[in-house]
């Protein structure tokens, strides 16, 4: 099993995983599934299928090979498979095991993996009568749910596909035991920030040069907020976000821009000088400036110099050097 997704996810959340609701105490297999599942969660069933989420979605961008971020811009053929990648990543975040006939085996019981991006799931001939785990996510809202069920066929509607496919009937649909209901996963960070500031963004991608000068202009635009390192890796068009940053640490040095990491004493400068809490995988970019004796302002000691954040009418001065992550 691989290392789980949800090291980076966890600060996202506040709270810990929904509530099942009460199950049927007529399908002793399905309950089972129900409570494994929830088990394999270990308290953060949430956060982690959350988490598997935003990778999946992120994988089939690939912006580290593709530059993408738009999931407008991924094709039809792309996008058919973010299915399969949410069942692949789903199956190595909670160690399930692998079916004969179906995708899963969770508590024993055979279990097939079923996606949709909008709660509308398909269910073949072969599914009626299995237990599904059905799964939602959209990444125009950002939100998702995870459910549990046996496709008992009268819960279909009657109507099939070419293939033979039928969808759950509203009665189908409330049948569902949702273990997770409408809840947030982590957003597109570049789709924000292209939101935000769309003018910034393309300037980013605009720029000539090497990705290394992309995201040294990445940095320079987007003082104050928290990068994460998909961000990056997609500005970049390259997988080593950490010696990226680190390197335009060093090309900003001399405009008084820091780049503060999720390092311990890069975290304390952030803390001092009044930044939100920086998590793993994020980076913020600050300007400063050396403080004045009688400067009311919150101020960080660097290498013994007290240092505030820069306001617009300070001129040029060089930021400090402090040790990297």
């Amino acid at each position: 099993m691989q290392e789980s997704l949800f090291g980076e996810a966890q600060e996202f959340f506040g709270r810990g995983t929904l509530g099942a609701t009460p199950l049927a105490a007529s399908d002793p297999a399905l309950n089972n599934v129900i409570q494994e599942v929830v088990h394999k969660g270990r308290g953060a069933l949430e956060q982690r299928f959350a988490a598997v989420f935003r990778a999946s979605v992120d994988e089939i961008l690939d912006g580290r090979r593709t530059m993408r971020f738009d999931f407008s811009e991924v094709s039809p053929v792309e996008k058919s498979y973010l299915g399969a990648k949410v069942e692949i990543l789903a199956r190595d975040e909670f160690d399930f095991g692998h079916g004969t006939s179906l995708d899963y085996l969770i508590g024993g019981h055979e279990v097939d993996a079923k996606f949709s991006a909008t709660g509308d799931w398909m269910i073949a001939p072969k599914n009626v009568g299995e237990i599904l785990l059905v799964m939602e996510a959209s990444e125009e809202t950002s939100l998702f749910s995870v459910g549990v069920v046996r496709a008992d066929g009268v819960l279909l509607r009657p109507r099939e596909t070419r293939d033979r496919k039928r969808s759950f009937s509203a009665a189908g649909k409330g049948a569902i035991h949702w273990l997770i209901r409408d809840a947030p996963y982590p957003r597109n960070q570049m789709m924000e920030l292209y939101r935000e500031a769309p003018e910034a963004i393309e300037s980013i991608f605009s720029s000539s040069g090497s990705g290394q000068k992309r995201v040294d202009e990445l940095f320079r635009a987007l003082q104050g907020v928290h990068v994460n390192r998909t961000t990056v890796q997609t500005v970049a068009a390259q997988e080593d976000s950490s010696k990226r940053v680190r390197d335009a640490r060093i090309a900003l040095q001399g405009d008084g821009i820091l780049i503060l990491g999720y390092h311990r004493r890069h975290r304390a400068i952030a803390s001092a000088l009044g930044i939100e809490p920086i998590t793993q995988g994020e980076w913020v970019a600050i300007r400063v400036y050396p403080a004045e004796s009688d400067s009311a302002a919150r101020q960080a000691l660097i290498e013994g110099v007290a240092y505030r954040l820069a306001e617009y009418c300070d001129g040029p001065a060089p930021a400090p050097a402090i040790p990297n992550e």
